[in-house]
């Protein structure tokens, strides 16, 4: 579990997180459709798309149907990366 950033926005029913500044250990990004997190594990959508400056983008998280959004505003939320099936992938 990686940290992603704070939400920072709720547009058209998906979350905008900024992201940390990348530097050193911190420089790794989500890949699409990765996982995301809150604090407790407890998934809350899929990453949809990336935006923006690349030493601090944007992401954009497409959050599950049973999940309301706006409850996650303003919160870290983390990233874990896992393939099909529940497997990790491996590039």
């Amino acid at each position: 579990m990686k940290r992603l950033g704070t939400t920072q926005h709720l547009v058209q029913k998906k979350l905008i997180v900024r992201t940390e500044p990348l530097s050193g250990k911190n420089a790794e990004l989500p890949k699409i459709n990765s996982v995301v997190v809150d604090q407790k594990k407890v998934r809350i959508g899929r990453v949809f798309d990336i935006l923006g400056p690349t030493d601090r983008p944007y992401i954009v998280v497409k959050p599950y149907r049973n999940v309301d959004a706006a409850v996650h505003l303003g919160k870290k939320l983390y990233f874990e990366e896992r393939g099909f099936g529940g497997r990790n992938r491996k590039d």
